[in-house]
């Protein structure tokens, strides 16, 4: 059986969403990143994943780490309906899944957390205004491609979707003001609102 390893307030929660829209049977062992002693960090989980980061996956003795791979990897395997079955489809999904890791999730992160997730103290003010300009300017790329389309994933919600909605559900999670982007706010409360998504977001609460 699949075994995720990771806790659902991190990135291990894409993992646990997409074997949820893909109707994966799965083990879930939550290993701590926060902890004064990271289950992360202990040397059993470093053999697994030598990042010692989550989220990690053993699928029948096949280890894969990096939240984004993992993802992909699942949904072809598992012949999840959300993989797309034409060449052109499958560039727009990985087109759609590079962008969102490359550009808009490091300053997304950033921001989180110097204004949210770091204490007080520790926050730098100066970085998150930075990081939020840039996140601003490539929310505004997703806007204006959900002004002439439906989805990501051309006549569908489909795996180029998920790879964006499952990297910005931070931003729904931190209850980011998305109003400037009308398309993309409605387009991201559809996504967390499908039946799987609602099923994953209950593990993190």
């Amino acid at each position: 059986m699949l075994k995720i390893y990771g806790q659902p307030r991190s990135r291990a929660f894409r993992v646990l969403w997409l074997a949820k829209e893909a109707g994966i049977p799965y083990e879930h062992i939550p290993v701590s990143i926060t902890a004064d002693k990271p289950e992360c960090k202990e040397p059993w989980y470093v053999e697994l994943n030598p990042n010692a980061r989550v989220p990690t996956i053993d699928d029948d003795g096949f280890i894969l780490w990096e939240s984004a791979a993992i993802n992909l990897y699942l949904a072809e395997k598992y012949k999840s309906s959300l993989f797309p079955t034409t060449a052109h489809g499958r560039g727009r999904m990985l087109q759609w899944a590079f962008y969102i890791a490359n550009d808009v999730e490091p300053p997304m992160i950033a921001l989180f957390q110097n204004r949210v997730l770091f204490p007080p103290e520790k926050r730098n003010a100066a970085l998150a205004d930075a990081s939020e300009v840039q996140m601003v300017a490539r929310l505004g790329t997703l806007e204006h491609h959900l002004a002439k389309n439906k989805y990501f994933g051309g006549d569908k919600w489909d795996m180029a979707d998920f790879m964006v909605a499952s990297v910005v559900y931070t931003l729904a999670a931190i209850k980011y003001d998305l109003s400037r982007w009308p398309k993309f706010q409605a387009w991201l409360t559809a996504s967390i609102e499908r039946p799987a998504a609602k099923e994953a977001r209950k593990l993190r609460e």
